[in-house]
């Protein structure tokens, strides 16, 4: 991954741009593709003054609008018919519509805080477009998380300057304790509701 990422260094500035808003947008159409990397990147390239900060700033904020709202008119125009079509036995209709349930309830915060949620932002994009919740209330929350994040990031590496592998290292280790701090809170909830249950079959 460095010396890919060193081959940027070597390119032409508008070629740089384009190549890293199109990484940027894919993020939101696969969930594969390491957006945060490219946008600390994009900070490194700022901070040592290839890239002009604003412009960069102003580049990730586009390419994520873009992409949000691509994965949310697919989802909101087709997403529930193609579920409903298919029939997954992995997610029959009343999931659906109970995560529609809980998603109304707690999805705008969701949406605020996606950017700062590693690995999540394509399935809540994507459920939001299912939910069909507000696109203007939705794209504004998330494209107040997405300058937020941006913004952190670029000062990072306004501030770091050439040091890309601390700027690589404080991202991977944020991402670590941010994952681990969804599965616990995933694994606490499952046990929660796990407990819930059985007192409940011992009452009745």
């Amino acid at each position: 991954m460095d010396s890919f990422l060193y081959t940027f260094e070597n390119f032409p500035i508008s070629l740089v741009y384009i190549i890293l808003s199109v990484l940027m947008f894919m993020e939101y159409i696969t969930p594969f593709v390491p957006g945060d990397t490219f946008l600390a990147f994009s900070a490194y390239l700022a901070g040592i003054g290839i890239l002009s900060p604003e412009a960069t700033f102003l580049m990730a904020i586009i390419a994520n609008i873009l992409g949000f709202s691509t994965i949310y008119y697919v989802a909101h125009r087709w997403g529930k018919y193609f579920l409903e079509k298919r029939n997954f036995k992995f997610l029959p209709y009343e999931k659906i519509q109970k995560t529609e349930f809980y998603f109304k309830k707690y999805g705008y915060w969701l949406i605020l805080i996606n950017r700062f949620l590693p690995g999540t932002r394509f399935f809540i994009t994507l459920t939001a477009g299912l939910c069909k919740m507000n696109f203007r209330i939705s794209l504004f929350l998330n494209t107040l998380s997405v300058a937020l994040w941006s913004g952190l990031l670029l000062g990072l590496g306004l501030f770091v300057g050439k040091n890309w592998g601390q700027i690589k290292v404080i991202l991977s280790r944020y991402n670590l304790y941010v994952t681990l701090g969804i599965i616990a809170v995933i694994t606490a909830l499952f046990i929660y509701k796990l407990t819930r249950k059985k007192k409940t079959g011992v009452q009745t």
